[in-house]
């Protein structure tokens, strides 16, 4: 809390700067409606002093800083479309020694570009069998992190429906504002009618500007045990790169974790994020309380007084 208008606090000595000047020999009014102009005030001291103090704070104007509200400049709109097919269960991607699956590497991409890119709108798409959305566009930074640490293999189903997810992109941009779709997947397009080639066409003609992100390890990976299959046949490399011409993007391959920071690290100079301009605090006034409090005060004497005076 602060006071907008601190140095009416100095009234706060006017009582005491009152009663050491000499008396002022003069007949005092007195009446019985208003106790305050009887001698002393028929009030005791304490009394006097919460009043005083009251309608003192009031003038000073207390108020309530609020957070801080930042106002970004350039702010764009970005769709992240993520594969939750099976496939990304393969754990094949390396963060350092550590080894890991393809989902839990994205959603650390996911998480880390929604914590840089505050002040730009960001929307959240899934997709498997079909494409789902999961956010629309928003600034709200805990929400999205909230619903990226809830990805999950079992939310969407089993296979790629790559063109429904440029489709659903493209349905939930605004109308008149351009946007950005980052389509990260590690297969290619298995399920949905809708042709991905045909989606994108539509949607950059809408303004829609295409990235795409393909993840997993390359045939060669130590990564998986002989036994398992190429990590990398699944993943359609040509149309992605296809789609990324087309939408006036670029093709990202991610292989590690330190690809995927590569990935971030480019997207950002291609893709600036919103700039802070300026930042406030929203402030709420509080004097209407002591200034209420002042007049309750005010008031009782008055109204004892003619309680009292009814009961006689």
């Amino acid at each position: 809390m602060i006071l907008a208008w601190p140095w009416f606090a100095l009234a706060l000595a006017l009582p005491l700067l009152v009663r050491s000047l000499p008396p002022l020999h003069r007949p005092r009014l007195h009446h019985d409606g208003f106790a305050l102009q009887g001698p002393q005030g028929g009030l005791p001291r304490w009394y006097g002093a919460l009043l005083w103090g009251a309608l003192v704070l009031a003038l000073c104007r207390p108020q309530l800083m609020g957070e801080p509200i930042v106002q970004y400049q350039g702010s764009r709109d970005l769709l992240l479309a993520v594969d939750l097919s099976d496939s990304m269960r393969t754990p094949d991607m390396f963060d350092g020694s550590q080894q890991q699956d393809r989902l839990s590497a994205v959603r650390k991409l996911i998480r880390q570009l929604i914590l840089t890119r505050q002040g730009d709108r960001i929307a959240l798409i899934v997709f498997a069998d079909h494409a789902y959305l999961l956010s629309p566009l928003t600034e709200e930074t805990q929400a999205l992190l909230t619903l990226a640490n809830e990805l999950d293999f079992d939310l969407v189903g089993r296979t790629t429906a790559l063109g429904e997810a440029i489709a659903l992109a493209n349905a939930h941009k605004e109308p008149d504002r351009d946007a950005t779709l980052l389509l990260i997947t590690d297969g290619r397009n298995t399920a949905g009618s809708a042709d991905p080639l045909a989606q994108a066409r539509q949607a950059v003609a809408a303004g829609l500007k295409i990235y795409t992100l393909g993840v997993g390890a390359d045939p060669d990976s130590q990564a998986l045990a002989p036994a398992q299959p190429d990590p990398s046949t699944e993943l359609d490399e040509p149309l992605l790169t296809e789609l990324a011409t087309l939408g006036q993007g670029r093709y990202f391959r991610a292989r590690t974790q330190d690809d995927l920071i590569a990935m971030d690290l480019s997207l950002e100079q291609l893709e600036p994020a919103a700039r802070a301009s300026h930042s406030y605090r929203p402030l709420t006034e509080l004097y209407p309380w002591p200034l209420a409090l002042f007049t309750l005060l005010l008031l009782l004497p008055m109204l004892w007084s003619g309680v009292q005076g009814r009961s006689r």
